[in-house]
């Protein structure tokens, strides 16, 4: 059994693929996805259930059309879905046939479920957060929450911010200059009849924002910033304080994490919604939500 497989390691086995007697038949796609922890995870939850099936990591070129091709390979092999990860989502949205609320006004799909109608794409980034921020803060909804959403205009950020619309939180959206950020700002705007919810839009080099993150009770990073050792924090640890929640969504310990605890914030990191979204998603594949003690000790109890 390999850590990683592409298409062409996939193409030539035999249909179905199955390893250690159990036909594989859902995944997680994404490049690089070597650090993936879904496999234990979801692995965790399918023995739980007792669903005779493999869950593996699945590298995809990022060259054009080789997501899509690598899909119509799952496909033949008697895939019932697979996770999507970076930098896929916003493909898999354009992959899928029928989509649900969230992943039509993010623009971005992280489930993926083959059904005899077509190809269903969901996006569980979104609840899987708000169950997330739930547990960090003690049980707070998202609507009585002033958030900061770092990243705004990614496949992930954008879900985050459209989950906080769709839960009755007005988030402050904070990206670098794209031309994404006021049509995500729009579109937020456009969810409530008739119009007249404004919501904030800020580049990370705007005057006006370090106020806002002071003000704000958490703060969330769902820019690339942290994937590697050495990236700079998204904000000056200064304008951090401990008043704040403060939510990484990489699923490791990043820098911005550590700083934030310095300065006496209450923290956590993206393994806790790694949990929650695959629970989700898991309830899209089988109709039925797995239970949570065995994916959360598969992920080491989110050490």
């Amino acid at each position: 059994m390999k850590d990683v497989y592409t298409a062409e390691d996939i193409a030539g086995l035999s249909t179905p693929w199955v390893l250690k007697d159990k036909p594989v038949q859902l995944g997680v796609i994404g490049n690089p996805i070597a650090h993936s922890k879904s496999p234990q995870m979801q692995q965790a939850a399918l023995d739980a259930v007792g669903v005779n099936a493999a869950y593996v990591r699945l590298l995809a070129g990022t060259e054009e059309g080789a997501f899509e091709s690598l899909l119509h390979i799952l496909h033949d092999k008697g895939f019932i879905g697979v996770n999507v990860t970076v930098p896929f989502k916003k493909r898999a949205f354009l992959a899928a046939q029928h989509r649900d609320a969230l992943a039509e006004l993010s623009g971005a799909v992280n489930t993926l479920v083959w059904r005899e109608d077509g190809l269903h794409g969901y996006n569980t980034d979104g609840p899987g957060f708000e169950r997330a921020i739930a547990e960090l803060t003690g049980g707070k909804a998202l609507a009585e929450l002033r958030i900061v959403i770092l990243g705004a205009c990614g496949g992930a950020g954008s879900a985050l911010a459209c989950q906080c619309a769709l839960s009755g939180c007005k988030p402050i959206l904070v990206n670098r200059q794209r031309p994404e950020l006021p049509a995500i700002k729009a579109r937020l705007e456009s969810l409530v009849e008739k119009g007249g919810l404004n919501i904030p839009a800020y580049t990370f080099d705007d005057k006006a924002l370090q106020k806002e993150v002071e003000h704000a009770d958490l703060i969330v990073n769902a820019t690339s910033l942290g994937l590697r050792e050495g990236d700079p924090l998204p904000l000056p640890a200064a304008w951090l304080h401990p008043h704040h929640f403060v939510y990484d969504i990489v699923t490791h310990d990043t820098p911005f994490r550590r700083a934030a605890a310095a300065r006496g914030c209450t923290t956590d990191k993206g393994l806790s919604m790694l949990l929650w979204q695959g629970a989700i998603a898991f309830d899209h594949w089988f109709a039925t939500l797995p239970p949570i003690a065995p994916m959360r000790k598969a992920l080491g109890d989110l050490g």
